[in-house]
C-alpha cells in the first residue's frame, strides 16, 4: 500500500526491543565482487508508552581488501527509521521514497566482521494480537542483492504467534483546538500574550512532524512557541515536540504580539490550519475539517 505525497507550497522510549531467537534470518547477501556478505535475523517490535520500538543487529563480514563498506537499510514501515545504537553516519538515499532506505557508511577491517545495531519506532497504537510486514530490506551498496528481513510486532501479552498484516493509515487525522489571544500592553509599550492551542492526531500514518499555516490580520505577530522549538513566523510554525504517537494531544502555548501604538480593543480573527508533512510533501488529510481553528485577537488595557 503506497500513499500520495503531494508537493508542499508555501512556508513550511521506556522498553527497547525483545530480540526472540527465530531462524528466520536473511540470508547474507553478497558484493558483487568482493564476497562481502551482509545478514540479519527478524526484527521484534515490543509495545511502549508511545507504539514499538526495536533494534535489529545487522552483520557485515568483509572479504574483500578495502574496510570501507556501504550498507543499505530500507525501513519495514515508512518513518519507522530511529537511527543505529552506535550512531553510524548514515542518509536517506536519493529520490527519497515512501519507505525510506539509508546508506551506512561503515570502516569494517578485511576479513572482520562487525556489527550495526539498527532502531526502529512505530507509532502506533498497541495492539493484543501480534502482527507482521515484510516491507525491510538490508543490502551492500548494489541494489541487486537486496534481501527482505521479516518484522513481527509482539503483542501487548508477549505473544507473537499468529501475526496479522500491519497496515499503516495513508492519510492524516490530524486536528487542532484553540483559544483566545488576549493582549496586555508591555512595559515598552507594546502588546503580548499567550495563546493556547491543543493539537492530536488520531491514526498513524507517517509523518516527520505536523505543522501549522496561519493568518493573522496585519500588525499582528507570531513570536515564538512554548515549549520552544522551531522557529515561529507569522505566517505558520511547527507544532513542538516532534512526531505524534496515535492517538496522542500535545498542548502549547503561541505568543501573540501586536505594535506599540495599537489601540486597545479587538484587533480581528485569526485562523490556524494543521497538516501534517512526511519527507519534504503534505501528507493527505482524512477529516479536514478538524484541521482548522480560528481565535479572536484582543488587546486588553489593563491600566
Amino acid at each position: 500500500m503506497t500513499m500520495q505525497i503531494r508537493t508542499a507550497v508555501g512556508a513550511l522510549g521506556a522498553a527497547l526491543t525483545l530480540l526472540a531467537p527465530s531462524a528466520a534470518v536473511a540470508a547474507p547477501t553478497a558484493g558483487p565482487s568482493t564476497g562481502t556478505t551482509v545478514s540479519a535475523p527478524r526484527l521484534v517490535l515490543t509495545p511502549d508508552v508511545r507504539g514499538y520500538q526495536g533494534e535489529l543487529p545487522i552483520t557485515v563480514t568483509n572479504r574483500g581488501d578495502s574496510p570501507s563498506v556501504r550498507l543499505l537499510i530500507t525501513e519495514p514501515v515508512a518513518g519507522s527509521w530511529n537511527g543505529t545504537v552506535s550512531n553510524e553516519f548514515c542518509m536517506t538515499t536519493v529520490p527519497i521514497s515512501y519507505q525510506r532506505t539509508f546508506e551506512c557508511w561503515l570502516s569494517v577491517p578485511p576479513g572482520a566482521s562487525s556489527t550495526v545495531t539498527a532502531r526502529f519506532e512505530v507509532l502506533t497504537r498497541p495492539r493484543p494480537y501480534a502482527m507482521s510486514t515484510d516491507g525491510g530490506r538490508i543490502a551492500l551498496r548494489s541494489p541487486d542483492v537486496a534481501k527482505p528481513f521479516r518484522t513481527v510486532f509482539r503483542s501487548t501479552t508477549g505473544s507473537v504467534r499468529h501475526p496479522r498484516a500491519y497496515r499503516p493509515d495513508t492519510r492524516s487525522r490530524a486536528s487542532i483546538e484553540v483559544g483566545e489571544a488576549r493582549l496586555t500592553r508591555q512595559s515598552d509599550g507594546r502588546w503580548a500574550g499567550w495563546l493556547p492551542v491543543t493539537v492530536g492526531y488520531r491514526g498513524d500514518a507517517p509523518h516527520n512532524r505536523l505543522v501549522v499555516a496561519s493568518t493573522v490580520p496585519t500588525g499582528v505577530d507570531l513570536t515564538e512557541t512554548d515549549p520552544v522549538d522551531l522557529p515561529v513566523f507569522a505566517d505558520g510554525f511547527t507544532v513542538p515536540g516532534g512526531r505524534f504517537a496515535a492517538g496522542e494531544r500535545r498542548s502549547f502555548r503561541v505568543k501573540v504580539t501586536a505594535p506599540k501604538g495599537t489601540a486597545p480593543g479587538p484587533l480581528g480573527v485569526g485562523e490556524f490550519v494543521v497538516g501534517a508533512g512526511y519527507e519534504g510533501g503534505d501528507v493527505p488529510e482524512a477529516t479536514p475539517r478538524n484541521n482548522v481553528a480560528s481565535f479572536p485577537i484582543i488587546a486588553v488595557d489593563a491600566s
